[in-house]
């Protein structure tokens, strides 16, 4: 019976979901640029899944990111939608479940997206609706990354509560505490924000916007670790003097705006740690010896002697081969210049939530630990008389039995204590900015993308585009590859 309960658990686990992340074909078509291709990979690979089910949100994700990068903008926008809706609705009831879910594997829970997930498919949403004329709406999204913003800091606040006070948490003599995240202002979203408020010839709407993006990165400076863009900063000190449209409009040229986007965002790797008992307290070590201790934490009634492997996901920065991006316009150039690290702030966002998963898996993992220690000891007591206590005469094939059923209770434990690794895909780890001051008129536009050799990696040739004086006149450009 106990072996059976945990091999459901295990087979629950395996079968949370069937939707399939992108194969390394549908990676390396991605990175060569073959959009169309990867795309129809990816979904040919996905013909068996119902979008709606277990990990709608990374489905609806990936697809999206990948029909914004293919130019299918209206479509692109209805996945992201749903995956924001889909996001909202997971996180809502992982409220309930988190605590529940304390005996179960995380991967048993729908999957409520990462926040840096949650912010940046607004800013994408936005480029869609520029890119078709919807200037309205695009800044409803902007207006949406700077409300999710604004609640980030206490997001978490709610599952930390229901867990500290969970009759399992309440085992452990330590309370687990939020950690502080300052993150309130994206660059990206107000440089955005700042052209469409030009655009509606808000200007002073558009110069607290510029004004935000300097304190971002004067007050954020874990995630803006970099020069403020020239440009940008060149406006800010405007402002002091003049009027914003004067800073915001210098001269009776069109601008050219250029929003270029490189790398691929970070994804999750795991970490594994030992438990170690001791009378009343658990020791969590880099290894199964106790050295490398990290921790000491009181648990009082748990027996000494015990040993439990745990696992915890981590974020990893992936390598970006893009050193420089430099923005063509007939005879001019222009190099852009960073303004966010997207990879930067999704690890941020991500340790903010670290401490609960950590706490959260050596609590289940201990739990568990002594609950197949417990069936192990029992399947063990089988060897001996009940009344006598002495060694029974077993036949082979019993004892093989009884040594069977405590390899497949150590099988199973270890097979629903894996990191919970779900992370999409397809989000850029950088953003660069750049304009170019021009007549209004047709212009030859052309973005190119060096390595660190000052290599061109990729040429992003948008032919003649007609340029006006009072247009947006805004292009975005990626580029992910690994070359």
């Amino acid at each position: 019976m106990y072996i059976f309960r945990i091999f459901v658990l295990t087979m629950i686990t395996g079968c949370v979901s069937n939707y399939k992340l992108p194969s390394p074909s549908v990676n390396d078509l991605f990175e060569r640029s073959s959009i169309r291709q990867s795309i129809s990979l990816h979904d040919k690979n996905n013909n068996s899944y119902i979008p709606g089910t277990y990990d709608n949100v990374l489905y609806y994700l990936d697809m999206g990111m990948l029909n914004h990068y293919a130019g299918n903008y209206r479509l692109s926008n209805d996945l992201l939608s749903k995956a924001e809706m889909a996001i909202e609705t997971n996180f809502t009831k992982s409220l309930s479940q988190y605590t529940t879910s304390l005996l179960l594997d995380d991967r048993t829970l729908n999957y409520y997206g990462e926040d840096y997930e949650d912010i940046y498919l607004n800013v994408f949403k936005a480029l869609n609706f520029f890119k078709l004329k919807n200037i309205d709406a695009a800044g409803v999204e902007i207006r949406r990354v700077n409300e999710k913003l604004a609640v980030l800091q206490d997001k978490y606040s709610k599952l930390i509560h229901g867990f500290n006070h969970s009759k399992e948490a309440k085992k452990v003599k330590k309370t687990m505490k939020a950690r502080r995240i300052n993150f309130h202002n994206s660059a990206l979203s107000r440089y955005l924000s700042s052209l469409y408020y030009c655009i509606e010839k808000k200007y002073d709407d558009a110069r607290i916007d510029i004004q935000h993006i300097y304190e971002a990165f004067h007050q954020q400076q874990r995630m803006y670790n970099f020069e403020i863009p020239e440009q940008i900063m060149n406006q800010y000190e405007c402002f002091s003097n003049n009027s914003p449209e004067k800073c915001l409009i210098p001269t009776n040229n069109a601008q050219i705006h250029v929003i270029a986007f490189a790398g691929r965002a970070p994804e999750k790797k795991e970490k594994t740690y030992w438990i170690v008992t001791q009378k009343n307290s658990i020791i969590i070590a880099k290894n199964k010896n106790g050295s490398g201790r990290m921790d000491v934490i009181p648990w009082p009634g748990i027996k000494s002697g015990y040993f439990f492997k745990f696992s915890v996901p981590y974020m990893s920065k992936r390598k970006n081969s893009v050193k420089r991006i430099v923005l063509i316009v007939d005879n001019q150039s222009v190099k852009l210049e960073k303004l966010e690290d997207m990879a930067d702030i999704a690890v941020e966002t991500f340790n903010q939530k670290k401490n609960l998963i950590y706490f959260k898996t050596f609590v289940r993992a201990t739990l568990k630990g002594v609950v197949a220690a417990t069936i192990k000891q029992l399947i063990e007591d089988k060897k001996f008389d009940k009344k006598t206590k002495k060694a029974k005469q077993l036949s082979f094939g019993e004892s093989i039995w009884i040594e069977l059923q405590k390899l497949l209770v150590d099988a199973a434990v270890q097979a629903i204590e894996h990191a919970d690794l779900r992370i999409s895909s397809f989000f850029p780890a950088e953003a660069y900015s750049g304009t170019i001051f021009v007549q209004p008129g047709s212009h030859h536009i052309k973005i190119i993308y060096y390595n660190h050799q000052d290599k061109p990696l990729k040429e992003n040739d948008l032919g003649y585009q007609n340029i006006s004086l009072d247009g947006l006149n805004l292009f975005p450009s990626s580029f992910y590859g690994i070359q």
